[in-house]
């Protein structure tokens, strides 16, 4: 009797390979081949789930999407003044940053997608797209903080640009902001943005 293949399961393995080898190799280092090799499946299983490897790439730039996602829907993020405070802020801003090593690899994975992009186009409406995601769930956060709306803008550019430059730091050899540190920067930086005399 053939193997029953679970087209998820099949496509959550590819996945886990893809995020492995563009944090060790890079976005270039990622074929069909070095998957196959990976994960010990044939390269025409690889091809039945994504049919060129910019589908593979698009898939894999999707996916850290949709983990953040799945974190922040566990939070408040309807932006409705006083649905949050600085603590419940800093936590659900905290599921962008690399705080443990999941969330790390995430942010590996999409840092190299962001460098790829100033290159390669073919990235670029994707990274766009989730630079832009980021910029609304903190302009969310900070309404739900009660920051006027006329501030919100800017005081978002703001704490965004940190968590930039904090993600930097932790996912690579330039520096070595711990979880603590990063959460206790993130949490100045909203008290500041809620204590701030508009």
């Amino acid at each position: 009797m053939p193997k029953i293949i679970d087209p998820d399961q099949r496509r959550k393995q590819i996945l886990n390979a893809a995020f492995r080898l563009i944090e060790t190799r890079g976005v270039d280092g990622l074929s069909f081949r070095t998957v196959a090799n990976e994960t010990h499946l044939n390269v025409g299983s690889i091809r039945n789930t994504y049919t060129s490897q910019h589908d593979l790439l698009a898939a894999a730039a999707e996916e850290v999407g949709d983990r953040m996602d799945r974190r922040l829907n566990h939070h408040d993020l309807t932006g409705t003044p006083g649905t949050h405070t600085v603590e419940s802020a800093a936590a659900l801003l905290g599921e962008l940053l690399p705080l443990d090593e999941d969330r790390r690899l995430e942010n590996i994975v999409l840092g190299e997608f962001m460098m790829a992009s100033r290159t390669k186009e073919v990235f670029r409406s994707i990274t766009d797209r989730m630079s832009a995601d980021m910029q609304g769930v903190v302009t969310i956060v900070l309404g739900g903080l009660g920051v006027p709306p006329g501030h919100i803008a800017r005081a978002a550019i703001s704490v965004k640009t940190l968590m930039v430059g904090m993600t930097f730091d932790a996912s690579t050899s330039h520096g070595a902001l711990s979880p603590q540190q990063m959460t206790a920067l993130l949490t100045e930086a909203l008290q500041s943005a809620t204590d701030r005399p508009y």
